[in-house]
């Protein structure tokens, strides 16, 4: 093979987005003497991404520590309001009554995509392949090798996969899977209010699936609303001001008048876990290990704590691949792992089913969590990604 073909490498990323850029930079800023390569599809820039994000508390400030959210636009999350449609059960969190200056920060991912990659483009032990996808992984004793579509390889020592939900490295590595299909439908849009929300973001669970308020710039909000498979294909066809009435039903006005809505986005809601993250000179990260319904906002916060102890797990290595630290950073995520898909897909199993036993066990649950101080506190400090 032509030697402008082959490239080496410490590590190799698949997947430029916001968790394998955030990988990337990190890595290269740890470990100088580290060359690191990023596979990434599109050819110009970073992945195209319109998510809003709702960053944990903890995540906000491991961010704000590296400087990346510096002058990126962002809406605090003062006050968190949760309530179950139709029913009394309802509780509040508050930033002031936990001792933090915010529950979260909700900025756009296409923004933080962009900063992490100028920084990943100033790092000089980082080199960037834009348009370029993977098409196969192979292994030997001392080397993974990405084999992309334009001929060329990149040995590394060793791999990670952050090329998201249909990772081709998870497929290649055959790395097996549990998945739960919940049988809805996420939709994500912009609404423009009649008012501000002023720091207040909503979790609303409707007999259809939950709805989620974020607090955007000025009178925006970030919408996220679930449906099933059935009310999905009636969905797609509601003119703008349908959508908006049907939105505003099953929401209510706690949060004004809803006045227009932007282009929707629908996309199937599944839980995914690998049922291991690593293997021999390779690991996957961020959604190519594990995806998560929305319902909590937890997807890329952890995602971005993969990112973190798989730095930690590689900080004084002089082989990045080798066993040892690979399996140190799978049994420091474990317990992560757990715990957060046990709080989300909770919550949707809980909330989605209108059975009275259960109905009236949640409503209660949701009035204790309000009048129980160390109980909410407890639940607040989990969902901003701190220990209790």
């Amino acid at each position: 093979m032509d030697e402008r073909q082959v490239i080496s490498a410490d590590i190799a990323i698949v997947g430029g987005g916001l968790v394998g850029a955030l990988t990337g930079m990190m890595l290269a800023q740890q470990r100088p003497d580290w060359r690191i390569v990023i596979c990434e599809p599109r050819k110009e820039g970073p992945p195209n991404d319109k998510r809003i994000i709702a960053l944990a508390a903890a995540s906000a400030h491991r961010l704000s520590k590296l400087g990346v959210l510096d002058n990126i636009t962002h809406e605090p999350i003062k006050h968190i309001h949760i309530s179950d449609r139709g029913f009394i059960g309802g509780t509040e969190l508050h930033a002031e009554q936990e001792g933090v200056e915010a529950l979260g920060k909700v900025v756009a991912a296409s923004e933080l995509v962009e900063r992490l990659y100028k920084s990943c483009q100033k790092l000089n032990n980082i080199t960037w392949l834009g348009g370029v996808r993977a098409e196969q992984v192979q292994q030997e004793s001392a080397q993974a090798t990405v084999v992309l579509d334009n001929q060329q390889q990149v040995h590394c020592r060793l791999l990670i996969g952050a090329d998201g939900q249909n990772s081709l490295v998870r497929e290649q590595l055959r790395l097996k899977s549990e998945v739960t299909d919940y049988g809805q439908y996420g939709c994500i849009a912009t609404l423009e209010l009649e008012q501000p929300l002023n720091g207040w973001a909503y979790e609303r669970f409707t007999e259809n699936g939950p709805i989620a308020l974020l607090p955007m710039q000025g009178n925006q909000a970030s919408l996220v609303w679930s449906f099933t498979e059935k009310q999905l294909a009636e969905a797609e066809q509601w003119t703008d001001a349908e959508f908006l009435q049907r939105c505003q039903q099953a929401f209510g006005y706690r949060a004004g008048r809803f006045k227009s809505v932007s282009p929707r986005v629908f996309y199937p809601l599944i839980l995914r876990r690998a049922k291991r993250s690593t293997h021999h000179r390779a690991v996957i990260i961020g959604n190519a290990s594990h995806a998560l319904h929305p319902i909590a906002g937890q997807g890329f916060n952890l995602g971005l704590r993969d990112v973190e102890q798989l730095c930690e797990s590689l900080a004084d290595a002089t082989d990045p691949g080798a066993f040892e630290h690979l399996n140190n950073y799978e049994q420091h995520r474990e317990r992560d792992y757990e715990s957060i898909i046990r709080l989300t897909d909770g919550l949707v199993r809980g909330f989605s089913n209108q059975f009275w036993p259960t109905v009236l066990g949640r409503n209660s649950a949701l009035m204790l969590l309000q009048h129980c101080a160390p109980l909410k506190s407890r639940f607040a400090r989990l969902t901003m990604g701190m220990k209790p």
